[in-house]
């Protein structure tokens, strides 16, 4: 939703009116709280060292566009007065500092949130840049308004008040906004992922990282602030995209902070010290944009290898796996599932008369019944299962850990779904679909999954022989004929 609903859209302008006390209630604590943390970093001068409420508001308007409303911007507003008064700021400039405040994040949020989601997840270069596209339009429009105090309190002129609130504030949204973009959504933080062999890894890096800008804080030298970007640059390669946002956060605030309180040696006079500081306050910025596009590049490059590994694996048509993979990995599994001694059942599906759709309807009708008895088949088995094409319009399974009486109770929620199908062909005609499952069970896992399959596929077989839109199980070791269940 924009801000500015579209002419005549009453139901827009609503949206935008709308009243949620509790969302009100959070956005104003929160840029409260923000702020107070901002106003608490200023050792000396008028700036903060580092001013998180503006980007904080700007990510989570983003981020949920249900609170883009005047009610809940209003509460951002009570926030930001709120806080500048418990800090003992003058009141008139309470409100040309919440007006500037406001002013900046309204344009980055009309600007970049209308952006694909992927570009404003950062998941994509093009995120990244038009990220410092964005943030220098709401930077710029906020020192419209910021110029003017930071000229009166300071005595410096109107531009030179301008550059310096353009500065602080590009600084603050490229270190805090890639954070607050990239941060997983609160369902995905627990249970916490397994510490395998590629998170160990990253521990280097980013103990490197920590060093580096630790090194750089006691150096007193100009050049000192560059000190963690190679780090940032090995992380940004090799940590994942919200990881490296983190550090990227943690050096461009940490460095700021070192500026205002004289950590490092600018080398200028205190004629010059303020655009030196404006100067510095652009070159953090830009680094902090840097190890960015490279995460966000090596994040596009490892979702393409994913994607690509996935076609290969997977086939095309139904999303089940090919029977390459498929047997591939299912050998493995029951090579695991046999150290176990645990029971496995293998599963051959076989569309009945598929034949026929094909010559009567066409191809594509055919891939249509494939498709949906695929996705009937996924509502009936477990997680964990393995679910792949091994023909034109067979199916196989491979059930891991399950009695046989289990085994033969999903097999028959795979017929019950694929039986109460009607799809909808490329005539628009209805066709009615069952199939025919064989079922290989065996209690020690024993078996090869060729072997498996292959009884599986006897089974199936003498189902067709019986009538179709049947069940058979057998059980491995019982070269007889199946008996029919």
């Amino acid at each position: 939703m924009d801000f500015t609903p579209a002419a005549g859209d009453g139901e827009g302008r609503s949206r935008l009116f709308s009243f949620s006390p509790r969302d009100i209630l959070i956005v104003a604590v929160l840029v409260f709280l923000a702020a107070i943390a901002g106003s608490m970093s200023r050792p000396a001068g008028f700036l903060a060292a580092f001013w998180p409420a503006n980007a904080i508001l700007a990510g989570v308007l983003v981020r949920d566009p249900r609170l883009r409303t005047v009610l809940v911007l209003t509460g951002a507003a009570l926030g930001y007065v709120a806080a500048g008064l418990v800090m003992g700021d003058r009141p008139h400039m309470v409100i040309v500092l919440t007006i500037a405040n406001l002013v900046g994040v309204l344009a980055f949020t009309l600007l970049f949130g209308a952006l694909e989601p992927e570009d404003r997840a950062l998941s994509r270069p093009q995120g990244v840049i038009s990220l410092l596209l964005m943030a220098c339009a709401g930077s710029a429009a906020a020192g419209v308004v910021g110029g003017l105090a930071i000229s009166e309190l300071t005595g410096r002129s109107y531009f030179e008040g301008w550059a310096g609130w353009f500065a602080a504030e590009l600084v603050n949204y490229l270190a805090l906004l890639p954070v607050i973009l990239t941060l997983p959504t609160p369902a995905k933080w627990w249970p916490p992922p397994r510490l395998d062999t590629r998170a160990k890894q990253a521990l280097l890096p980013m103990a490197v990282v920590i060093v580096a800008i630790a090194l750089s804080l006691l150096v007193r030298h100009p050049v000192s602030m560059v000190f963690p970007v190679p780090a940032l640059i090995w992380c940004a390669l090799t940590l994942p995209l919200a990881a490296s946002a983190v550090l990227v956060m943690l050096y461009s605030g940490l460095t700021m902070i070192g500026i205002k309180l004289g950590l490092f040696n600018l080398g200028v006079g205190a004629e010059v010290v303020g655009d030196s500081i404006t100067a510095v306050h652009l070159g953090v910025a830009l680094v902090a944009l840097g190890p960015m596009v490279i995460a966000s590049v090596n994040s596009e490059r490892r979702r393409r290898i994913e994607h690509l590994e996935r076609l290969a694996r997977h086939d095309s048509l139904t999303d089940a796996l090919t029977r390459s993979t498929f047997m591939e990995q299912g050998a493995g599994l029951l090579v695991q599932l046999q150290q176990e001694q645990a029971a496995t059942a293998v599963l051959v599906l076989d569309a009945d008369h598929f034949k026929q759709i094909n010559d009567v309807h066409g191809h594509p009708s055919g891939d249509r019944v494939l498709v949906a008895v695929a996705a009937a088949i996924r509502t009936a088995i477990r997680q964990g299962d393995l679910f792949g094409r091994i023909g034109g319009e067979e199916f196989a399974l491979v059930l891991p850990r399950v009695t046989r009486r289990e085994a033969q109770a999903v097999a028959e929620r795979m017929r019950k779904a694929v039986a109460n199908l009607a799809v909808v062909l490329e005539t628009g005609s209805l066709q009615r679909i069952t199939v025919s499952i064989g079922v290989a069970f065996d209690a020690t896992s024993g078996a090869g999954l060729s072997e498996m399959v292959s009884l599986a596929d006897r089974a199936m077989y003498e189902a067709k022989r019986a009538g179709r839109d049947q069940v058979v199980v057998c059980d491995f070791g019982e070269p007889e004929r199946p008996p029919m269940h």
